[in-house]
């Protein structure tokens, strides 16, 4: 079984701070952040795990090497930015298999195995690796009928569930990826249309870095776990 690793988008959300490196190679502690997403991967013993970018691979060959934590690693550069399912779908287009899938700007923590297991029980085409997130709005919340007032809500918590940017796949959804630029959540929607059974996982936790707000907090909870410095 193999995994791929989509890392192709250009970080514009991340500007400045991807000008120079791509989003995956900036670092959270100690590692960056494709070296913590891999350390997750590769808990589970995948053939293969091909990164697939956009551009500027010698900034990756700076940093990975031939394997990671003992799995065959492959890098993939494509001419052009193509969304996330038409990155898929040039990579992973010859696939017979059932195969992982991971963006490249959330940190995850999940049974990977367990996540596997449940999609083939469950004869999914693809299973989305999901998280529950709660938060305050940070406005009242009117409630009317017919121009009448019923109920106001003062800044409620809502809870809602999220992509967390992982995901199972069998070889037919690609047939879903209907042009060469394409976004996941159409090729879902796609499966889901035509009949399809795709699968919801939830996940112990996720950290995303894609912005810079996201991406700040994120390195300073990672630069607090080291402790104070004297």
């Amino acid at each position: 079984m193999k995994a791929y690793v989509l890392a192709g988008g250009l970080g514009t959300r991340l500007y400045p701070y991807s000008l120079i490196l791509p989003k995956p190679l900036l670092t959270l502690g100690s590692k960056t952040v494709i070296e913590h997403i891999l350390d997750w991967i590769t808990c589970y013993k995948f053939d293969e795990i091909t990164i697939a970018i956009s551009g500027r691979k010698w900034a990756y060959d700076l940093i990975l090497k031939d394997t990671y934590n003992g799995i065959r690693l492959k890098i993939k550069s494509s001419d052009k930015p193509l969304g996330t399912a038409g990155q898929l779908k040039l990579v992973a287009g010859e696939e017979r298999d059932t195969f992982f899938v991971s963006y490249s700007d959330s940190i995850i923590k999940a049974d990977l195995k367990d996540a596997i297991k449940k999609h083939k029980e469950n004869k999914a085409i693809a299973t989305v690796l999901t998280a529950k997130l709660k938060e305050k709005l940070r406005y009242g919340v009117i409630d009317d009928e017919k121009g009448f007032l019923k109920r106001w809500s003062e800044k409620p918590e809502v809870s809602y569930r999220v992509a967390a940017g992982a995901f199972v796949f069998e070889p037919d959804f690609l047939k879903y990826i209907l042009e060469e630029k394409y976004g996941m959540n159409n090729a879902v929607m796609n499966a889901i249309n035509a009949g399809e059974r795709v699968l919801v996982y939830d996940v112990e936790s996720f950290i995303d870095v894609g912005n810079t707000n996201s991406y700040k907090k994120a390195a300073y909870e990672f630069a607090e776990s080291f402790g104070e410095i004297p």
